[in-house]
């Protein structure tokens, strides 16, 4: 339920500001209310919905403000996770940091599978950077300016070769942490964040444009979805940018 919900909203089945009944949700899915609420909590939490009401959800609308503020804010605390890092970091989580920019494999349009490896593969050197950088509130304010929904809006707005110019990118920034350059470290991780933010923006407006019925019709889906001449899948639940996964039923603020 959680993954197709996602799916939708990516591929744009359900378009923002839509309602997302839980009674629909329910019915499709032959599933209790509760089951219901807790999966479209989650969608919230990680960016997908909004609550508009205690029992009603909606897509989330993203304004291009917001977005651009989001990038602006990412852009300066991760280029500050990335200078510390290359302060702080020991030989070994250097050494692992390289071991993650080597095993980059580039995406094959055709090979849902093979974006689903981008989308986990560039999640996860953000991670352990701003795990390297030793700064105690980097996770809970990744969380804040990364959502999951954007994570994901970024890596489904990229074309082959933004794939690629981005782990050329993470092997340059592993290598300015490895020399111990942190101004360098700090330049190129900007430069990568803000690499994205044009096709995002992009996608975010066509989607705005786009006429909708006040109320979503709730679906289910097949496992792939073609766009573009790419092949989405509806991939997995990954941990969010701070590397925690939020449990069914339990809200973010309750995490420890």
């Amino acid at each position: 339920m959680f993954l197709e919900i996602r799916f939708g909203v990516l591929s744009a089945r359900y378009l923002p500001g839509q309602v997302i009944s839980k009674a629909d949700v329910a019915e499709v899915y032959a599933c209790r209310p509760a089951a219901v609420a807790e999966v479209l909590n989650a969608l919230a939490h990680e960016g997908y919905l909004t609550r508009q009401k205690p029992s009603e959800f909606a897509v989330r609308i993203w304004g291009r403000e917001e977005i651009e503020d989001l990038f602006e804010m990412r852009a300066n605390f991760e280029g500050l996770a990335a200078y510390r890092a290359a302060e702080r970091a020991t030989a070994a989580e250097i050494s692992l940091l390289d071991a993650l920019t080597l095993e980059a494999r580039e995406r094959a349009p055709g090979d849902p599978d093979a974006l689903e490896r981008v989308v986990l593969e560039n999640l996860r050197f953000h991670i352990e950077v701003m795990r390297m950088s030793r700064i105690t509130l980097m996770p809970d304010m990744a969380r804040m300016v990364l959502p999951n929904a954007l994570h994901r809006r970024i890596a489904w707005s990229q074309r082959a070769d933004d794939a690629e110019q981005s782990f050329r990118m993470h092997q340059k920034i592993a290598a300015a942490i490895c020399e111990r350059s942190a101004s360098m470290a700090r330049l190129l991780m900007r430069e990568d964040i803000y690499s994205s933010r044009e096709s995002v923006l992009g996608a975010i407006e066509a989607l705005a444009g786009v006429e909708a019925a006040d109320v979503a019709t709730i679906v289910r889906f097949a496992p792939t979805f073609e766009l573009d001449g790419r092949v989405y899948g509806q991939g997995t639940r990954e941990a969010g940018a701070d590397g925690r996964v939020i449990p069914f039923g339990l809200p973010a603020g309750n995490l420890s």
